[in-house]
């Protein structure tokens, strides 16, 4: 490892290069990234069950079906009618779209003297006007079980307009012009989206705002419990910077390998800042640790010693996320595994030999004066207040701290038992 030690500071400036351009390139490829929030494209290709749903699911659009409701006080009036037939029409002059179904254009079938007369439940160029045409509208729809409490709600206050997709259009884009163009439209009734492709447009968005909203949280927790541990800018700025560089390396393989984000890799960003920031933690106390005269002779005394124990814990993290390859059914669940794991390599690389090159290139190192302190036992914050009493508690009652952790380990492990399976995509 010494001589490995070496190498870093040798190549430091070829290291920190290297960095910046990958990261410039891969950081690009963001641009491209995608949400998929399709749970039905993650089925397995090789469980036959999964593909009988898929291909009945192609065959007859029930995977395809989208659906709009109006709701307002009465559905059987002039302008709510006509307001029906714009929602209608917007639909069958949206590109990638088959089929169009509503109160104002479906099929009717009605005897007539002749046999049977097939025709539309509303003549498009000539809608009911008069409250004599809207009441034999509304009791030609009560009378009929085919449109009474699916078309229109059995009390009247709703109506259905229930459209196709066509098979190799891109269903999430679809779905969002959707729903602009109707929003669009502001109308004064209540409107609800529904079916499995307007779902899935509205899981997209919460993907993408969990991601915006957590990212800048997760940073700002972990900038604080580095600057009450390390209290310097290189200590928060390195581990933060490390893993941030960890997450642009790994969304940016997943856009050049076509990859696309959902509901679980949606994680993987929160989780690399956690887990990716620790292995330079571990690089930079160690570094600290070494209060020789030279510094680049201490940094490489220092990487010489943590890197075997910094390749373990980072191997043993990766291989638990690579266990999600080999158990998960779920193809989304198998991808989450692999680029967690990539990730947690990459957060690996970037601390054993990126966080070094900087701090040798730039003369990162702490200051005489701190190492002085260092060499006198300064205690941090977190040392004095948590650490020390826990250090303290744990050495005087090691009795008590075991039978307590039993108890909480009976009580947790009773809890497995009661877990609960959903699958119910609303509930996300």
């Amino acid at each position: 490892m010494n001589k490995l030690a070496e190498g870093i500071v040798k190549l430091k400036w070829l290291i920190i290069i290297a960095v910046v351009v990958l990261t410039a390139f891969l950081g690009y490829q963001l641009k491209d990234i995608k949400i998929n929030a399709d749970i039905i494209s993650s089925l397995p290709d090789d469980d036959p069950v999964a593909l009988l749903y898929k291909n009945i699911g192609k065959e007859f659009g029930g995977n395809d079906l989208g659906m709009i409701v109006l709701k307002t006080d009465d559905i059987f009036k002039k302008e709510v009618l006509e307001h029906v037939k714009q929602i209608t029409d917007t639909l069958k002059y949206t590109n990638g779209i088959s089929t169009v179904t509503s109160l104002t254009d479906v099929i009717d079938i009605k005897g007539s003297e002749w046999g049977i007369e097939i025709g539309k439940l509303v003549d498009e160029y000539d809608m009911p006007d008069t409250q004599e045409e809207l009441d034999s509208l509304k009791y030609r729809v009560f009378s009929k079980e085919m449109y009474k409490g699916s078309i229109v709600s059995e009390d009247g206050t709703s109506t259905l307009i229930m459209f196709n997709m066509l098979n190799d259009i891109d269903k999430q884009k679809l779905a969002f012009e959707i729903k602009e163009k109707i929003i669009g439209l502001n109308l004064p009734e209540t409107i609800y989206f529904g079916g499995l492709p307007m779902m899935m447009n509205d899981v997209s968005d919460l993907i993408l705002s969990d991601i915006v909203r957590l990212i800048p949280i997760v940073f700002f927790l972990i900038a604080i419990i580095l600057l009450i541990s390390f209290r310097t800018i290189r200590g928060v700025l390195l581990p933060l910077l490390t893993a941030g560089i960890s997450v642009i390396w790994t969304l940016g393989v997943m856009v050049v390998t076509g990859y696309e984000i959902t509901m679980i890799s949606n994680l993987i960003p929160v989780i690399l800042l956690a887990v990716g920031s620790a292995y330079t933690i571990h690089v930079l106390n160690r570094i600290n640790q070494c209060t020789e005269e030279d510094r680049k002779k201490a940094l490489k005394t220092a990487l010489a010693y943590i890197i075997t124990p910094v390749i373990l814990a980072a191997v043993t993290t990766a291989i638990g996320f690579m266990s999600f390859v080999f158990g998960a059914y779920l193809t989304m669940i198998r991808d989450f595994g692999i680029f967690t794991a990539l990730g947690v390599f990459f957060a690996l690389i970037l601390s054993v030999f990126f966080v070094p090159a900087l701090i040798s290139a730039f003369s990162m190192y702490k200051s005489k004066a701190s190492l002085e302190k260092n060499g006198k036992e300064e205690k941090s914050f977190l040392s004095n207040n948590i650490l020390l009493p826990l250090k303290n508690i744990l050495s005087v009652h090691p009795k008590y701290i075991l039978i307590t952790w039993s108890i909480l380990l009976l009580l947790t492990f009773s809890g497995v038992f009661m877990i609960q399976r959903s699958v119910n995509m609303t509930d996300y």
